[in-house]
């Protein structure tokens, strides 16, 4: 266990918790767990402190393999989260200082199909591979942190002419509704790509492929449960003609 991820990545499956489970308890996306695991971004600030509360372990282990056991008495009396904040980022790896100099930059391509249908059950979200993207194009042309986004394919035609069966979607990873949009979110073990719109009741889930499937709406009772969350915002699509 030499590197954080793989710290996180034991102590998860020592507790027989799944990245979900932790995801929910530290209050991100399942898809930042994974990142965390597989050491292409680190836990930061309230983040680090929660997940550590979540594994029963210090921020110190975490981060340095030191100071395993959590004590019993107020065990992050001497934490200060700007501390934490500014040694995450001393520790950050190459990659991340890279690029921001390199003319390009690796996106995670996680091959799991996000439905535009009726909806498909997760299975897993292991990164598969990655995707070179032009760095000015992310940085400067979308106005994205290359860290916060990642690539992965839609399944179905509910949200044709948008985006076709197969198209490839790039996600800008965020954890709630931040105005009308195309969102991947995760409702009742399923994984959709669809319209949100905001009402007064909640949020109005809408298919541009409107003659074949109807818009539905999610209750704001319903957006408050653990069978609803927000994975990201899709911020651009790629597909053959």
């Amino acid at each position: 266990m030499n590197t954080l991820g793989s710290r996180i990545r034991a102590l998860r499956k020592d507790k027989k918790l799944t990245q979900v489970n932790v995801a929910k308890s530290v209050g991100v996306s399942s898809v930042a767990v994974t990142q965390w695991e597989q050491d292409s971004s680190k836990p930061g600030g309230n983040n680090l402190i929660s997940l550590a509360k979540v594994l029963d372990c210090t921020p110190d282990w975490l981060l340095n393999g030191i100071d395993h056991i959590r004590p019993k008495s107020n065990p992050y009396s001497r934490v200060n989260s700007d501390n934490l904040i500014h040694e995450v980022n001393d520790n950050k790896p190459t990659y991340e200082h890279s690029e921001n100099n390199s003319k390009y930059v690796e996106l995670d391509f996680y091959d799991v199909e996000v439905s535009a249908g009726h909806g498909a059950l997760v299975i897993q979200e292991e990164k598969d591979d990655s995707i070179c993207f032009s760095n000015k194009f992310i940085t400067k042309e979308l106005g994205l942190k290359p860290k916060n986004i990642f690539l992965m394919p839609v399944k179905g035609d509910s949200m044709v002419p948008t985006l076709k069966n197969q198209a490839l979607v790039m996600v800008n990873q965020i954890t709630e509704f931040s105005g009308d949009g195309i969102y991947v979110f995760r409702f009742d073990g399923q994984l959709m790509v669809k319209r949100l719109q905001f009402t007064k009741r909640g949020l109005n889930v809408v298919s541009d492929n409107v003659t074949t499937y109807p818009s539905w709406e999610l209750s704001r009772a319903e957006l408050k449960t653990e069978d609803f969350e927000i994975i990201g915002e899709v911020v651009w699509s790629g597909q053959r003609m």
